[in-house]
């Protein structure tokens, strides 16, 4: 039988220390592991996780030796969780105060990721410390819920992208592009975005472009989208990317080696990322 770990993998749970106890505690989720949009309950034999990010309501469990849990306990456990839950509202609200503070004393200016993402002349927001901010949006209401930092980070050689502790990523957009367009692409990651949508105005293609930050969330995203969608989708070496893009059941591209389309764009291109475009185009026009 499946493991509880790997029953809350299946949901999009994290669990990287399993600790039986009569609590509720907070934890990763695969697509953000370091993050607490997770939470679980284990007694040893019976539990239930329970994850923001994705279906937003309790999954239960229990081995194959032990009586599932009654109503009367489930009843229990959810209103126990609805204090946890008051709390991850609070931190919601305060996550969103504090990005607002932070977007307002950021200074619009170059940034080096944007340089070595292929984008030398593009201005970003940029915090006192040096990190590049993107806001992060809802869908439908487009209030500000957070936001991700993008932070180079000196002893490991890298750019350590991160959103903000507490806040609500689910159903978070940036937009690129003209709102009203009737045509749209997901995508994961906001150098992807940036790439996408100046291959699609090289073309004099009109289209909006949402970066959803992650796969789940695209993956969420993509059926509240008005209009014909495509998902400009991440070749990765675990094919979460394209996994993703076939749950949308949208069509879809991605580049033909591993990498992003930032990726193709830098190596070999931005005709290379417009050919992507106009093939999945092609593929949903035809008959």
């Amino acid at each position: 039988m499946m493991s509880f770990v790997n029953f809350a993998r299946t949901h999009g749970v994290e669990i990287h220390d399993l600790y039986p106890g009569e609590t509720i505690r907070r934890c990763g989720t695969v697509d953000h592991p370091r993050s607490k949009n997770g939470a679980y309950f284990w007694d040893g034999s019976r539990g239930f996780v329970w994850n923001w990010s994705a279906e937003a309501k309790a999954q239960w469990f229990n081995d194959a030796n032990a009586q599932p849990l009654t109503d009367a306990e489930k009843a229990h456990w959810r209103a126990m969780y609805a204090g946890v839950s008051a709390q991850k509202s609070d931190d919601h609200r305060r996550a969103a105060t504090r990005a607002a503070e932070m977007l307002r004393s950021a200074k619009p200016g170059e940034h080096n990721y944007l340089h070595i993402k292929g984008f030398p002349d593009a201005q970003g927001l940029v915090a006192a410390d040096g990190a590049l901010l993107i806001p992060m949006r809802s869908l439908d209401s487009n209030e500000l819920q957070g936001l991700q930092t993008i932070r180079w980070i000196s002893n490991e050689r890298l750019y350590e992208k991160k959103m903000l502790s507490g806040m609500k990523a689910k159903g978070t957009v940036f937009r690129l592009g003209n709102q009203s367009a009737s045509e749209t692409f997901l995508v994961e990651g906001y150098a992807t975005g940036l790439s996408v949508i100046a291959a699609l105005r090289s073309v004099g293609l009109q289209a909006c472009v949402l970066v959803c930050f992650s796969a789940g969330n695209l993956v969420h995203v993509a059926p509240l989208v008005r209009g014909k969608c495509f998902v400009f989708a991440d070749h990765d070496e675990s094919k979460i990317g394209e996994k993703a893009a076939l749950q949308t059941r949208l069509p879809y591209c991605m580049s033909p080696a591993l990498g992003d389309a930032n990726d193709l764009h830098v190596k070999s291109g931005l005709m290379a990322v417009c050919a992507q475009l106009m093939a999945v185009r092609r593929l949903e026009l035809s008959p």
